[in-house]
């Protein structure tokens, strides 16, 4: 088994981050060659965040209604369909007598 522990760095306040000196952000978090920053957000940007998530949410129901709406008929067809063959055939009750 491999064992590839790193040491945590802990870098004080007021200290250059060697790493990445032109970085603005309070959190750093970086694996391989991907990074993850995570950001305070202030009022503006929670009501549009909040409001790009509604937006979403109302995209998906209005697509999922439009899937309802061409399922709909095809339903109905095939209501109709075994309405009609059970018309045609007599129906299951001619054979339970």
């Amino acid at each position: 088994m491999n064992d590839d522990k790193r040491e945590i760095e802990i870098i004080p306040p007021g200290e250059d981050d060697h790493y990445s000196s032109s970085s603005s952000s309070r959190i750093w978090i970086s694996r391989g060659g991907g990074e993850v920053k995570f950001i305070k957000l202030g009022p503006f940007g929670t009501l549009v965040a909040g409001l790009a998530a509604l937006a979403l949410l109302g995209l998906g129901f209005f697509l999922l209604s439009g899937l309802f709406l061409i399922l709909l008929p095809i339903a109905a067809l095939l209501g109709v369909g075994a309405w009609l063959s059970g018309l045609i055939g007599g129906g299951s009750t001619k054979r339970l007598k």
